[in-house]
């Protein structure tokens, strides 16, 4: 049992490559389909979802809140396919919207930049020369994403576990060392990681549900105990959790709710 999550750079053929891998183990492969849950979940359009994750930030990003709201609907979605386990997920986004959880193979697919701009020229139509503009600018765009979200270099090799250029190895290769590398110990899903990943869970679909009301907010879980953190006033406690238990109250998997007031 095993979660994999294959960050793809554009025309790399990671699309190809992760629904082999699912296919040849018989594991769940997803993509945008976490778009879609987040945004039936949370009422959001799936192009804002869309272009939170694919778009680099701009300057008046910077001051708003919405952002960073929809990457954790985003994170609450994919979490929800992970705990379920056996899965594939490849996108650009998922080895940082899972940063932290252990035994998650993290593989980022690449190609040289001929293969690339070759598999570019062949889909779209166009000149190799648009092609490298293009392919330069979806690079930057998503190394500006990431250094925004996360402080993380997309490309920097030290976020993964694997790294494969397609072009040097092919599909089949890629597709047979992914496999070998997910069936050692160091990336089986046991109890403790399932643990974890319902933990993160939970948070985060806590978390989700109240920053309509609370912008300051941190949540944390263990085995369904939810504690909220957040700044305010020790004589607003009572009135706050009975609100956010109010809130709360519909998630099946909540035991208790504790609310951690960080005095003013």
């Amino acid at each position: 049992m095993a979660i994999i999550i294959i960050s793809r750079a554009s025309y790399s053929h990671g699309r190809t490559v992760a629904e082999r891998v699912a296919q040849e183990l018989n594991y769940n492969c997803i993509s945008r389909e976490v778009i879609s849950l987040a945004a039936e979940e949370y009422g959001i359009p799936e192009k804002w979802l869309k272009d939170t994750i694919e778009k680099g930030p701009s300057i008046l990003d910077r001051f708003t809140y919405e952002k960073k709201k929809y990457i954790t609907y985003i994170r609450s979605a994919l979490l929800e396919y992970a705990i379920k386990d056996n899965l594939v997920y490849h996108d650009f986004v998922g080895t940082f919207l899972l940063k932290g959880i252990p035994n998650i193979l993290r593989v980022l697919v690449s190609a040289t930049i001929e293969e690339r701009v070759r598999e570019m020229v062949k889909k779209l139509k166009i000149s190799e020369e648009q092609a490298r503009k293009n392919i330069e600018k979806f690079d930057r765009d998503r190394k500006k994403w990431a250094m925004f979200f996360h402080g993380r270099d997309p490309w920097d090799i030290k976020e993964y576990d694997l790294g494969i250029v397609i072009g040097r190895l092919s599909i089949d290769d890629a597709v047979k060392k992914i496999i070998d590398t997910a069936k050692l110990p160091s990336f089986q899903i046991t109890d403790e990681v399932k643990k974890i990943l319902m933990d993160e869970y939970l948070a985060t679909k806590v978390k989700s549900d109240l920053m309509n009301f609370y912008s300051d907010i941190e949540v944390t879980a263990d085995s369904g105990i939810v504690t909220v953190h957040l700044q305010r006033s020790i004589r607003q406690q009572e009135a706050i959790t009975d609100d956010i238990r109010s809130i709360l109250m519909e998630i099946p998997e909540i035991k208790e709710v504790r609310i951690n007031i960080v005095p003013i």
